[in-house]
């Protein structure tokens, strides 16, 4: 039996484990000893892509980084909550989600340091930690089974759990926790009236979006917020680290929402017009996003009712700079008659926050 096994399970903590590439001997530590059924909810280990993309949402851009076990961490977090409300009862632990993503020594030659990444999640608080490693594979995986550990001790803050590792910490605002937790579904950092919003993931924010916002804020005389969702249909939920460093970037207001579609979007801001990427605007209209055409439809008649508008920005599509007139045929006429497009002429920006990530030039 292991004793920190065993103080772990005496905590007042239910979490899942999402482990790739490493950190199973940790899993196996805690599962050999009596009491695991009152810490573990679930592990899971998803090593093919197509695994790791259906736990996400999205292929994360590189497997083993900060920001994919941060993702991973949210993920298992938002799992843990999932699996304490299926009981039917008020939990008696505090939800948490554990995530390790590693690249350690193997059976042929790896390119890059052998390194891992891990994340926790709880309500409150996001905490990340990174090592290296030189060794076989036993050997690294030993190491970063005793650094796990006391990563889990520091952050769940539990006795006798100890080790020394440095691990990171963002502590989540208010605001931020009553989002995530889903008891508020939409918050701003200053007064707006929510009435001109451009939404986005803003991972960056670019100045093709500061264009975008200046114009709409000139057409209609309103001033302009951008809304950034905690929650999104293709993208990783984000945690309080991602939320505080894209915050950081703005100098406008920002609706943070908890609003992954465009339907919950409007029903939350009647009567607003928003600043859209062609490319959005086609995805609003595409069946694949509702299943069928009817529930298309369905979705469609309930923003009209909801007196959504959209000012319609050109954008690189098909390998070309194109405008809302050159998409007419793709778009259902209840869209068209909502949509207000911006020319070339005045907007012509192929600048892409993927693009930039990427290190692209857009000149």
């Amino acid at each position: 039996m292991s004793e920190r096994a065993q103080r772990l399970h005496d905590a007042p903590w239910e979490g899942v484990f999402y482990l790739a590439g490493g950190g199973t001997s940790l899993v196996n530590e805690m599962l050999g000893t009596a009491g695991a059924s009152r810490t573990v909810l679930d592990v899971r280990i998803p090593y093919a892509s197509a695994a790791m993309r259906e736990m996400l949402g999205a292929t994360p851009e590189q497997a083993c980084s900060e920001t994919t076990a941060r993702a991973m961490a949210m993920a298992a977090f938002q799992q843990a909550r999932a699996l304490q409300g299926a009981e039917g009862t008020p939990p008696a632990s505090a939800p948490f989600g554990f995530a390790c993503t590693a690249s350690l020594a193997t059976d042929r030659q790896k390119k890059g340091e052998h390194r891992a990444h891990a994340a926790i999640q709880t309500p409150t608080d996001t905490y990340t930690a990174f090592w290296t490693f030189d060794g076989d594979r036993t050997a690294e995986e030993q190491a970063l089974s005793e650094a796990l550990w006391a990563k889990l001790g520091q952050a769940l803050n539990i006795p006798g759990v100890e080790g020394e590792v440095v691990i990171e910490h963002t502590a989540g605002k208010p605001a931020w926790q009553a989002l995530v937790l889903g008891d508020e579904l939409a918050v701003a950092t200053e007064p707006h009236a929510g009435d001109l919003i451009l939404p986005g993931a803003f991972n960056p924010l670019h100045e093709g979006h500061r264009q975008m916002l200046d114009i709409a804020e000139a057409i209609t005389g309103r001033s302009g917020a951008y809304e950034l969702s905690v929650a999104n249909v293709d993208k990783p939920f984000l945690d309080y680290r991602e939320i505080e460093t894209r915050l950081a970037q703005f100098d406008r207001p920002v609706w943070l929402t908890r609003l992954p579609t465009f339907l919950e979007k409007a029903r939350r801001f009647p009567g607003a017009t928003f600043v859209v990427g062609l490319d959005t605007l086609v995805r609003i209209a595409d069946v694949r996003y509702y299943g069928n055409v009817t529930l298309r439809d369905e979705a469609l008649a309930e923003l009209i009712e909801q007196d959504a508008r959209y000012l319609v920005f050109g954008r690189v599509l098909d390998g070309e700079f194109k405008v809302l007139e050159d998409v007419l045929d793709r778009l259902p006429e209840r869209i068209i008659e909502r949509s207000s497009g911006i020319g070339a002429d005045r907007f012509q920006n192929p600048i892409s926050s993927t693009g930039l990530r990427r290190g692209e030039s857009h000149r």
